[in-house]
């Protein structure tokens, strides 16, 4: 008498001495399939969840703690120039920005605003910087430049605020 068993795909009797079955062509052997070897399947299962965990990781924890950094970055001018080039009227505001995270930041984008002597808002803009890195634990000197649409003289108070920074 032969020895028989089922095929582990189409479960129709075969040859136990068989490596493959004659009906559906699947191969017998134990570990053969994707579905039939809990190694495969283990290892797959920590790999896809370790792609997850990374992607949260970077994506949501330190993205969150890169954003509160950022957040606590301090612009502080140190004086206000003024010039005429031309027909056109520039003024700017010199400072230095501190940076007492442990994360690096370029990208950044300062919102300025200027006030009269009465502490009146006159002027402000948006100015991007994507030539400066703001190094970890470190003060860095900025300079902010725009055309001014009120006369010279009543350009008396600058205020800068860091309105985006991007980490690496």
């Amino acid at each position: 008498m032969k020895n028989v068993k089922n095929c582990i795909m189409c479960f129709c009797e075969i040859d136990e001495r068989a490596k493959k079955c004659p009906q559906c062509r699947s191969l017998q052997a134990k570990f053969s399939n994707l579905e039939n070897n809990p190694i495969l399947i283990t290892l797959l299962s920590f790999l896809i969840l370790g792609i997850f965990g990374f992607i949260f990781y970077e994506n949501f924890y330190l993205r969150d703690l890169k954003d509160q950094a950022a957040d606590n970055l301090v612009a502080k001018v140190d004086s206000i120039s003024i010039k005429l080039e031309g027909d056109t009227q520039y003024v700017a505001c010199l400072g230095e920005v501190k940076n007492v995270s442990g994360y690096q930041f370029k990208g950044i984008q300062y919102q300025v605003e200027f006030f009269d002597d009465n502490n009146q808002l006159i002027d402000s803009f948006a100015v991007s910087d994507d030539d400066i890195v703001l190094k970890p634990d470190s003060n860095t000197t900025f300079r902010v430049r725009g055309v001014a649409h009120q006369q010279l003289s009543a350009y008396t108070v600058c205020q800068v605020t860091i309105s985006e920074a991007w980490g690496n």
